[in-house]
């Protein structure tokens, strides 16, 4: 197994929160680096240079942000959404909003942890779960034809479902923002939305173009 840095990034404007994190993080998970911000603007910056291996949301962080001429704060679906693309989201927040995420959850982009007074440990156990499946998709990817089967479909899975759940949750947002303005024109924020969709649609068929490749390259050594 190779041995490589991993990385937790941790969006929250809870002083208080971070620091029992960081407490836990140290206690619980050996030679973790965590990156803390305290709103989406910072995680956005650092994700744009580095793709962390769990990202730790704490969802009343997103009140701290706004978006549009009224100052609207943007949907915990929609911020999730964006996040999961760069890596899986650990959600710590109120209960009634799990339902919000629900597809997210589904797909294995995101998990939810009800904020109380256990909400951190549950939080750690999540994302050693992750940290466990993205080391064994380091050591896999390297030479993914040669991994074991089970591995190389998770492999599989990881390439494929992150593309995947940004482009439906993107537009599904969207066409859910377009039926209830119903004017005919793109909503505040649906340029960005498509163009993000028209991106990770590239990313995904390059991923398939470069499975399919190592499979045929595959397939001719072994004949």
């Amino acid at each position: 197994m190779h041995n490589r840095e991993q990385t937790v990034l941790l969006v929250s404007d809870d002083a208080a929160l971070c620091a029992a994190a960081r407490r836990e993080f140290e206690t619980r998970i050996a030679g973790l680096r965590v990156s803390a911000v305290s709103n989406l603007g910072a995680a956005r910056r650092i994700l744009e240079d580095d793709a962390p291996a769990v990202i730790l949301l704490e969802e009343a962080s997103i009140a701290t942000e706004s978006e549009g001429p009224r100052g609207m704060v943007p949907r915990l679906d929609a911020v999730v959404t964006s996040l999961a693309v760069y890596a899986p989201v650990v959600v710590i927040g109120t209960a009634e909003q799990r339902t919000e995420l629900s597809a997210l959850i589904a797909a294995g982009a995101a998990d939810y942890v009800a904020r109380d007074g256990g909400c951190l440990p549950a939080a750690m156990g999540m994302i050693q779960r992750r940290l466990r499946q993205t080391q064994r998709l380091a050591d896999s990817t390297i030479e993914p034809f040669r991994a074991e089967p089970e591995d190389f479909g998770e492999v599989l899975r990881h390439e494929l479902s992150n593309p995947l759940t940004g482009i439906l949750g993107n537009a599904e947002l969207l066409l859910a923002d377009i039926h209830k303005k119903n004017d005919g024109q793109l909503p505040h924020g649906g340029q960005q939305r498509v163009e993000t969709i028209a991106a990770l649609a590239v990313r995904l068929r390059e991923t398939v173009r470069r499975l399919s490749q190592e499979w045929e390259s595959r397939r001719a050594q072994i004949s």
